[in-house]
């Protein structure tokens, strides 16, 4: 090489480690790209051109730099590099190739196929790795590590929540929002929400603290307040869940994956109601470029709540092309199923639903009974029942008894009941499982006339309860007629009467009156008491009949030593003792009704004899009008005649 040209080359080595230090990538990649303009095959200069292009996220030329090197020897021991790009550009499974073609997996190969591993959503092989970098690697970068260890546990926890996982402190808040995670994926909300504020609190100090301001610091805790919003809306908050997820996205935050999330459950909380802004929030939870940052579980619920929501907005065929997508993508064909089935109902199509949800069967052979339940064909549900693999379950042999006895097919009821019996009679265990199918079939079978196999209920409800009392009276009963003699020796093991029930009424019971009610029972028994045994008629067991007392209303000033006046039911101006008051004055006379032919002629002036009198007289007393009949008898007289009435 001549002087001039290494000089060339010293020089442009310079320049490239000037701007690398100062994190100027644009200009160190041109200094790298003039290095290998004048030597070709400058190891360090290809590395540093290709670390250019992936500080600039240039990520595409990285990797076409790398691939398309004419001398293969420089790209050689660039895996990390290669795998980077490829993992940075989605291809997971082209970066977990690269790396494993590696002769020998460095630290930081093993921190990248971490990644690769937790993105190819293979957590357990990544849980593994983690482990064994946390033992044999020390540097700054421990507290991150923990950190994504506890982000694939609470993956791990979501997959099986009964497994035994580590705990980690919550040092950082990305440590605690790791730990509540977990706690949520296992079901514990109210503990996961108490950690969750915690670390709410830690980030925001964490950010401010670190020069941040509040917008930021709200913004990066935007995640921990979602997933608080998901712990209420498990245990029934929802309002309160809403609430945060609106004001998150009012917010309009930067992370494609954190909208869709809180979209998607806003949608699960307005269910069938506000069918038009779940459209729109739906949108925003299907928008493009989300299967790079969303899990496949997340994904799948979100096709799966649009699939539901395309049934609410009266779409079947958008809900098939989405029940397709289940099954295509993510393996839900179940589930599939029972959202194209209720689809078709809505539609009207009950059949076809039915035929659906058959070809899967299993426990979708119970939504298709359901389904023919709902459009009333008892029948063909029994008959899918009696022949589906849960026909000995509990409730589906309580479904079986209620159906066919609405249908009175009670000796097929009865036989069922043996079935059963004869299943899981020498499984102890299942036994006590089904105590109560024994009290159901104990009924059914007398109803059904059949006394040995009540009996045989009995005796094994007896046998799973032997502490029960009323269990073995029953079985007495029952054995009564059949076996008498077992009958006594059973009845023996009873308790005493009164250590049972100590205010049973013999008589009551023995009394024919107890059909009709506790009240006629009662006071049935009231008079037997009362009743004495020299009382005329007890002989013939006839009840005196007695006339019921009534209290009647008086005046509080009542005298009952005085007989009541007969004019009390008259106006006070018709009464004899009526007077008008002093300077009042009222017109007496009401013309000829009520008025009797004296007082018309006392008060006719036309009649009247005109004298002249004194100028100093003395006031005239006050005129009385002798009436011969009271007011009360003038009345009674009018009545008779049909005058003196008020229309």
């Amino acid at each position: 090489m001549s002087a001039n040209k290494e000089n060339n080359l010293v020089q442009a080595y310079l320049e490239l480690n000037k701007f690398c230090q100062s994190s100027d990538y644009e200009r160190a990649l041109k200094a790298a790209g003039k290095i290998l303009q004048i030597a070709p095959n400058e190891q360090k200069a290809f590395h540093c051109k290709v670390v250019c292009f992936l500080q600039l996220h240039n990520f595409k030329e990285a990797l076409a730099t790398l691939t398309n090197a004419k001398n293969s020897a420089l790209a050689a021991d660039l895996l990390f590099e290669k795998a980077y790009a490829q993992y940075r550009l989605n291809s997971p499974k082209e970066a977990l190739q690269t790396v494993d073609s590696a002769p020998e997996l460095t630290p930081a190969l093993k921190e990248l196929r971490a990644q690769i591993l937790y993105r190819l959503e293979q957590y357990q092989d990544c849980y593994n790795l983690y482990r064994d970098l946390l033992k044999n690697t020390t540097d700054e970068y421990e507290d991150e590590r923990k950190a994504n260890m506890a982000a694939v546990v609470a993956n791990l926890a979501a997959l099986n929540p009964t497994s035994e996982l580590p705990q980690f402190d919550e040092n950082t808040y990305e440590l605690a929002y790791n730990s509540g995670s977990t706690l949520a994926m296992r079901g514990k909300y109210n503990e996961a929400l108490s950690v969750l504020k915690r670390a709410e609190q830690a980030c925001s100090e964490s950010v401010i603290d670190d020069g941040g301001t509040e917008e930021e610091a709200k913004e990066e805790a935007a995640i921990i307040r979602v997933q608080q919003a998901y712990c209420l809306q498990q245990i029934n908050r929802e309002k309160e869940a809403a609430t945060i997820y609106q004001n998150i996205l009012k917010d309009k935050p930067s992370d494609q994956a954190l909208v869709a999330i809180a979209s998607n459950n806003i949608i699960v909380i307005n269910r069938d109601t506000n069918v038009f802004d779940s459209r729109k929030r739906m949108k925003a939870a299907t928008a493009e470029g989300l299967e790079h940052k969303l899990n496949s579980r997340q994904r799948a619920v979100i096709t799966y709540n649009q699939a539901i929501l395309s049934i609410y907005s009266n779409q079947p065929d958008f809900c098939k092309q989405c029940c397709v997508k289940l099954v295509r993508d993510f393996g839900e064909d179940r589930r599939a199923a029972i959202v194209e089935a209720s689809s078709l109902v809505k539609e009207g199509k009950a059949p076809q639903a039915v035929s659906l949800l058959l070809k899967h069967g299993g426990t979708l052979t119970l939504a298709a009974v359901q389904i023919l339940l709902v459009n009333g064909d008892r029948k063909a549900a029994i008959k899918l029942l009696q022949e589906s693999e849960y026909k000995h379950r509990p409730g589906v042999v309580g479904v079986l008894c209620t159906l066919l006895c609405a249908d009175n097919e009670l000796e097929k009821a009865s036989l069922m009941f043996d079935e059963l019996y004869e299943h899981v009679k020498n499984d102890a265990e299942r036994m006590k499982l089904y105590r109560g199918a024994w009290r159901g079939a104990a009924r059914c079978h007398g109803r059904a006339g059949r006394a040995g196999a009540a009996a045989r209920a009995h005796e094994a409800l007896a046998a799973v309860e032997p502490r029960d009392a009323r269990s073995l009276a029953r079985l007495v009963k029952a054995l009564a007629a059949a076996d008498p003699p077992r009958a006594r020796s059973l009845a023996e093991q009873l308790p005493p009467l009164d250590q049972l029930e100590t205010k049973i009424d013999i008589d009551a019971l023995e009394s024919s009156k107890w059909m009709m009610g506790a009240k006629v029972v009662k006071k049935t028994v009231q008079s037997k008491q009362e009743q004495s045994p020299g009382t005329p008629g007890s002989e013939l067991g006839q009840k005196k009949k007695t006339k019921r007392k009534r209290n009647s209303k008086l005046p509080p000033n009542a005298d009952l030593s005085k007989p009541p006046d007969p004019e009390r039911w008259l106006p006070k101006y018709e009464r004899t003792a009526y007077r008008k008051r002093r300077g009042i004055r009222r017109d007496v006379i009401k013309g000829s009704q009520g008025m009797s032919t004296t007082a018309t002629d006392q008060y006719d002036m036309s009649k009247q004899q005109t004298t002249p009198t004194p100028a100093t007289s003395a006031k005239s007393p006050r005129v009385e009008v002798k009436q011969t009949e009271s007011a009360w008898q003038r009345k009674q007289q009018q009545k008779k005649k049909g005058k003196g009435r008020k229309w």
